[in-house]
């Protein structure tokens, strides 16, 4: 008894200590435009997506930038036109792999919404080849959990080796049973065949964990998995990794949140317009397999 009297004196001088503090916040009503523009070397659709900001509280859904003019202009001064078929904030064209981007071009978005004109710059970084994927049957846990994975099953790396010459950044992704993996923690940035800068790794086969870093929980017999192993421009490898540090950035210890820098300019260096969002351009290199028991390793 006088344990729970203890217990009971302590828990109501815990609460006593709780204060309800209220913040009065004042929403910006003035909306951003907000620009999701990642065009790769691929021959398929590309697309840039416009939308509008809007206060942190509202759960509305997030408003199309409409009657927008979108360029991507070539180092020749060509450019596409890229159209908002849908109405719906998506403007995109499907380019001639003969003639589009090349390697070590560099290419410009711009943008005119309303009265503002904005653009941005991006450069076609090379990126290798994926030679060959290996994957073996475990138990034992691989890499952060993924929810819906199973609790067993197959983990897989994939080879290819960084080319020679510091500097190069890339980005690796995975889609399963063509389901493409979005969440930050589900997508790997590789700095030369390493994590950063200095890491003494140019020129070499990627370490470990980023080639087993394709898995991010176990893979099913018979699962159709890809890879996609993408090119970056430097300013796009820091961007990626604020984005996948702020999302996971919580708990007691978090940092306060803060706006992503953005490489999209206004041209008029005067207006206090600012638009927010980012522009990247990327080869791609994409290995395909599926997941059979007879062509699995022993261990990796």
């Amino acid at each position: 008894m006088k344990h729970f009297f203890y217990i009971v004196f302590i828990s109501l001088t815990l609460s006593a200590c709780e204060d309800v503090v209220s913040f009065n916040i004042k929403e910006n009503t003035i909306s951003q435009l907000v620009v999701d523009a990642w065009i790769t070397d691929e021959a398929i659709e590309q697309k840039v997506t416009l939308t509008l900001s809007q206060p942190y509280f509202e759960n509305n859904t997030v408003k199309p930038a409409l009657n927008a003019t979108v360029l991507l202009i070539k180092p020749d001064s060509s450019f596409y036109t890229l159209i908002d078929k849908n109405n719906n904030g998506v403007y995109s064209f499907t380019p001639d792999p003969k003639t589009f981007i090349k390697e070590g071009e560099n290419l410009v978005l711009y943008v005119k919404y309303q009265t503002q004109e904005y653009y941005a710059v991006s450069k076609l970084n090379r990126v290798p080849k994926i030679d060959s994927v290996n994957y073996a049957f475990s138990k034992v846990p691989q890499g952060p959990p993924v929810a819906g994975a199973p609790n067993e099953g197959y983990y897989a790396q994939f080879y290819a080796y960084d080319p020679a010459g510091e500097g190069d950044t890339y980005l690796i992704r995975t889609s399963v049973n063509d389901t493409l993996r979005i969440k930050p923690n589900q997508f790997q940035l590789a700095y030369d065949a390493g994590f950063s800068p200095g890491s003494k790794s140019d020129g070499l086969l990627f370490i470990r964990p980023i080639r087993e870093s394709i898995t991010r929980g176990f893979f099913k017999e018979n699962s159709k998995v890809k890879i996609f192993l993408y090119s970056l421009p430097k300013e796009a490898f820091f961007y990626l990794q604020t984005v996948q540090s702020e999302s996971q950035n919580g708990g007691i210890f978090a940092t306060p949140l803060s706006n992503i820098p953005t490489n999209i300019i206004n041209r008029n260096p005067a207006d206090k317009s600012k638009a927010i969002g980012a522009f990247f351009v990327s080869k791609v290199s994409i290995f395909e397999f599926k997941i059979d028991k007879d062509k699995a390793k022993k261990e990796l």
